[in-house]
């Protein structure tokens, strides 16, 4: 008996009601007395028990170093230091404390085994890993739908824009050359639907360019009044056409965020807005909230059911348009309205009720004006005697339809489909090119940047570069942007294009890396 307990009766009573396993062991680590609770484990007569090493006598199986972490925990235990462990006893396991018995004068010194049923912890502990594994694996599957979605919309955005670019400068030459014919109506049309073309394939090209992490915020402090006078401007006259009202209130607070990127997420939540207003009218406002502005852009349009309001920010989502009317759009610019509000760090939120109109509200942080804001940039026209321009595109129909245009704006044009071909042509010319566009996706896996490069060690100075590319696979967006050079996305308009190459022929030519 326990050395310490008066009433031997009494204290074997409370020693077997225990719910735990207890054994008490010698020196040596055999065994002098235990508990019912022990012996149900061992499921053998205690005088069977006494005197056997605790380990033999309930048969620890498990990992083959139970034996040696017993061993150690034990010899710990005499050394007067406890120990925890977890071993199996037979099919179960328990949860053991090895403790050196409290010395009384006059009884030899010992040890105490006590221990818990560790069932319940274990299967625990194995069902959340579980559930982990399984939330990786459906985090891990979707990740790979993603880019898998993410990969075909890439390649089919990419070979959709080829064709679209050509048709997009065909069709602004076509309506120069035929003003005034009878049958510009017909050629009105078409630039219709290839405009319906490009809106399309221009938001595939934000999601994918957000999605890629490329865009960068500039936040800096300007006045939001002119911001709004350009909305104001430009939906002003589309507000009318559908016999709709739109008004902008005016404000002179200053706001500190990306102007252009809270610009685009602005006329997104408009676009969206004149969509769904068939009556009525939009209005834009704003509401200061200590530190905060809240724009609001509320219509009075067919509303969004309340179970639906997360759903509309998802890519080609369309309530109330299941025939897929282009007219009310794509079901891309909500999507894109909530990567810029991630992107931006600005909350959007959304209130509606159903038949009575939607209130979209972006909160945005306040500025004190200091100072004036800064003019807008203006762009210069191109001139009749422009230079010569070197072309490099595998696809024929598009570097024709570039020699087209830019012939027709008064450049000389060198047109190679390769790199390789653009230094023949180089070898010959008797003076240098003022600028090279070049696509970005060449054949034999070659790039507009290599071939770009190429030209330059040919030169041996940095000529101003264009990069077109089609391409909307995030990886390839951020390889182009990375080379230095200024990149347009396919298809191209004549007034990008007239204002990028403006651009580059005003730009230092610095190299890039």
């Amino acid at each position: 008996m326990i050395p310490a307990l008066q009433n031997p009766a009494d204290a074997q009573r409370v020693f077997d009601a225990l719910g735990v396993l207890v054994v008490v062991l010698d020196g040596h680590g055999r065994i002098t007395d235990m508990n019912a609770a022990a012996q149900r484990l061992a499921n053998v007569a205690r005088e069977a028990l006494i005197g056997q090493p605790f380990a033999a006598a309930f048969l620890w199986g498990g990992a083959d170093d139970a034996g040696h972490r017993l061993g150690d925990a034990l010899a710990a235990a005499g050394d007067g230091m406890c120990r925890t462990l977890t071993l199996r006893a037979d099919d179960h396991w328990l949860d053991l404390t090895v403790a050196p018995l409290p010395s009384v004068e006059g009884a030899e010194p010992g040890l105490v085994v006590t221990g818990v049923d560790a069932g319940r912890r274990i299967r625990a502990e194995k069902d959340a890993r579980d559930r982990e594994d399984r939330l990786r694996t459906a985090k891990e599957e979707a990740k790979r739908a993603n880019r898998s979605k993410a990969n075909f919309l890439a390649a089919a955005s990419h070979d959709l824009r080829q064709p679209a670019q050509s048709l997009t400068l065909f069709g602004a030459l076509l309506a120069d050359r035929l003003r005034g014919h009878a049958q510009m109506p017909l050629v009105h049309s078409l630039n219709q639907a290839v405009e319906a073309l490009r809106a399309l394939l221009d938001a595939l090209l934000d999601v994918a360019r957000l999605d890629a992490g490329i865009v960068v915020p500039e936040p800096a402090p300007f006045p939001l009044a002119d911001l709004l006078e350009r909305l104001r401007a430009d939906y002003g006259p589309r507000a009318y056409g559908k016999g709709l009202r739109l008004h902008v209130r005016p404000t002179g607070a200053w706001v500190h965020t990306d102007a252009a990127l809270l610009e685009r997420l602005l006329r997104n939540l408009l676009d969206n807005a004149l969509k769904y207003t068939g009556v009525g009218g939009v209005l834009v406002g704003c509401r200061l909230r200590g530190g905060v502005l809240r724009i609001d852009v509320v219509d009075s349009g067919v509303g969004v059911p309340t179970d639906r309001l997360e759903d509309i920010f998802e890519e080609f989502v369309q309530l109330g348009n299941a025939e897929r009317d282009r007219a009310r759009g794509l079901g891309l610019g909500l999507a894109v309205v909530k990567r810029l509000s991630r992107l931006l760090g600005l909350p959007v939120t959304v209130r509606s009720s159903p038949g009575r109109g939607t209130r979209f509200s972006v909160e945005v942080p306040m500025h004190i004006a200091s100072q004036p804001a800064p003019a807008g940039r203006t762009w210069s026209d191109l001139d009749g005697d422009c230079g010569l321009a070197l072309l490099i595109d595998d696809e024929a129909l598009i570097l024709e339809s570039l020699r087209m245009v830019l012939e027709q704006w008064g450049w000389d044009v060198l047109a190679a489909p390769s790199g390789e071909e653009a230094l023949r042509l180089l070898e010959g010319a008797e003076r240098l090119p003022d600028v090279i566009i070049a696509d970005y996706r060449l054949r034999h896996s070659r790039t507009g940047v290599e071939a770009i490069r190429d030209v330059h060690a040919l030169l041996g100075t940095p000529i101003p570069a264009i990069v077109l590319t089609g391409d909307t696979n995030p990886d390839r967006i951020r390889e182009a942007r990375l080379s230095g050079f200024a990149v347009l996305h396919k298809p191209v308009t004549l007034t990008e294009l007239s204002t990028q190459l403006t651009t580059v022929r005003t730009r230092p030519m610095v190299a890039a890396d």
